[in-house]
């Protein structure tokens, strides 16, 4: 018997519960019970968690924050998979987002999640930074949804690899610019180190010093650094103090000079880098000092028998430079079946419409009559 339930303002022992009883394994690091209980631990908007019974046991959930946005002279209601919707508590972001279960009842569950969100007077569901293989496709390529599609890059890693051997796998260009980066580096101050932390006071010192770096370099930028925000910064102090296999932070030096700091997290077979604070008084026009640290990072995470070094998503000419893989991610904005809904995806509808046919007109320009 197939049966659905939604919980308001969920606390962490009723997800803690579900977690439990569904003994669900994501691959999403964002989606671990480590994560989401650090989360939770920090953020000040409540959310809640729609879950899908099959005899009476749960095979399907996610939770669920709301938002409201005016446009139009209206006020719409957003449904936001795992996340709150309020821009301070989704700073720690989440990517590779998706339902909890198995992945056959992952079409089931969004249907009847859309269902229950018009009961709810649900306007809008928003996915952020979903892949193709965790979501249903038909909601990726509907014509009534307003999609956006980013790029992620991650690099395979073996366990002979060393930075020379990973190096020697980029571009002509590439390969000249980084191992004359690395020379300079062991000439001037020496050897390429990294040190992961351990124990407490190790690791908040880390992350103290990585924070620094960080807004430093990202301070005076549009979004700002993550640092500046309390919620993003205690939810990462508290995954370093709890979640030990989940979650570390590294230093990278040459000799005693320091590269940077990197905080990373740890699902599976993946290494996934989360953030950093890279040491920019170092870069010179020969010194790479970013390069280098990642170049060390994939050395070490190769030689621990982890088999891909994840960037995640972003566009930065470094990752690009640094991978050998890609992943698509997308997110979504999905109009439910309530009047202001239905206005919406007419809307979307008019607009592909429009874009469709402006692609076609100038396929066959060529072949028209003037």
């Amino acid at each position: 018997m197939e049966e659905t339930q939604w919980l308001t303002d969920v606390t962490w022992e009723q997800l803690s519960t579900v977690l439990h009883d569904l003994n669900c394994d994501n691959f999403s690091p964002f989606l671990s019970e480590g994560f989401l209980k650090a989360w939770f631990s920090q953020k000040t908007f409540p959310v809640h968690m729609f879950l899908l019974y099959e005899q009476s046991t749960v095979s399907h959930f996610a939770l669920i924050g709301e938002s409201f946005k005016k446009k139009y002279g209206l006020t719409f209601k957003l449904a936001h998979i795992n996340q709150t919707g309020c821009p301070r508590n989704d700073q720690v972001w989440i990517e590779y987002n998706a339902s909890f279960g198995l992945p056959e009842y992952r079409n089931r569950f969004f249907y009847l999640l859309l269902k229950e969100l018009v009961r709810q007077n649900f306007d809008i569901l928003n996915v952020s930074m979903t892949c193709e293989f965790l979501f249903p496709k038909k909601y990726l390529s509907n014509l009534y949804s307003d999609a956006h599609t980013s790029q992620g890059f991650r690099r395979s890693l073996s366990r002979e690899f060393t930075v020379e051997k990973i190096v020697s796998c980029l571009s002509a260009n590439s390969r000249s610019k980084l191992r004359r980066s690395l020379k300079e580096l062991q000439l001037q101050f020496g050897q390429i180190n990294v040190t992961i932390a351990e124990g407490l006071n190790q690791k908040l010192s880390f992350l103290e010093q990585l924070k620094k770096l960080h807004i430093k370099r990202w301070g005076d930028s549009d979004n700002g650094s993550g640092f500046e925000n309390e919620i993003f910064k205690d939810t990462l102090k508290s995954l370093l103090k709890n979640e030990s296999k989940l979650c570390e932070i590294a230093k990278v030096t040459a000799g005693d000079a320091l590269l940077g700091y990197t905080l990373n997290l740890i699902q599976k077979d993946t290494v996934f880098f989360y953030c950093s604070g890279i040491n920019l008084d170092l870069a010179t026009k020969h010194i790479r000092p970013g390069y280098v640290l990642h170049l060390a990072l994939m050395e070490y995470y190769a030689q621990q028998g982890l088999s891909w070094y994840d960037f995640m998503g972003g566009a930065s000419q470094y990752k690009k430079t640094l991978s050998n893989d890609t992943v698509v991610f997308h997110s979504l904005q999905v109009p439910t079946k309530t009047f202001k809904g239905i206005l919406t995806r007419l809307k979307n509808y008019l607009t592909n419409l429009k874009v469709i046919t402006s692609e076609f007109v100038k396929s066959w320009r060529g072949y028209l009559p003037l």
